[in-house]
């Protein structure tokens, strides 16, 4: 069997499960994150390769570990950055939700009844709103409606100051 074209699988499998965790794929520098984990999965696989010749590499694991670390912390330090402080009113937020989210979220058809209409509405899903549009950035689906990297600083400053 073949070793030498094995080094993408993690890569490509790994890319192609990242459509499904936007966390991923969120920061400014996307394609830096895919280029670096691109690099540290082949690394893992080169770490198997060895393996099954009877190598022991486990260098290989603890630094593709503490680059994983690294990254991690890098990701959380630019989305820390970009926060906003201070109390933010309401008003501004019902604004952003109003013009991202309701085109979805209203009605009888919202979906999983997930409704953003009233102040109640909003601030009963303050959590799911945070998780979905500024942790993962899985609202709105595929950006569809435009939302842009200070709208969802906005909604995070709203949540951290509630």
């Amino acid at each position: 069997r073949s070793v030498h074209n094995n080094y993408l699988t993690l890569p490509v499998l790994f890319t192609m499960l990242a459509g499904h965790f936007a966390f991923t794929f969120g920061a400014d520098e996307a394609w830096l994150v895919l280029v670096l984990i691109a690099v540290l999965t082949a690394g893992v696989r080169h770490f198997f390769n060895l393996w099954h010749t009877g190598r022991r590499a486990w260098w290989i694991l603890g630094v593709a570990a503490a680059a994983v670390v690294a990254l991690a912390l890098w990701l959380q330090l630019d989305e820390a950055a970009s926060m906003q402080t201070g109390p933010v009113p309401f008003a501004q937020v019902q604004n952003v939700i109003e013009e991202r989210c309701t085109a979805c979220h209203s009605g009888e058809s919202a979906p999983l009844g997930v409704r953003l209409e009233t102040e109640a509405e909003i601030t009963g899903r303050a959590d799911d709103i945070e998780r979905q549009a500024v942790q993962i950035r899985a609202m709105p689906p595929g950006n569809s409606t435009g939302m842009t990297e200070e709208e969802r600083d906005l909604l995070a400053a709203w949540i951290a100051s509630r």
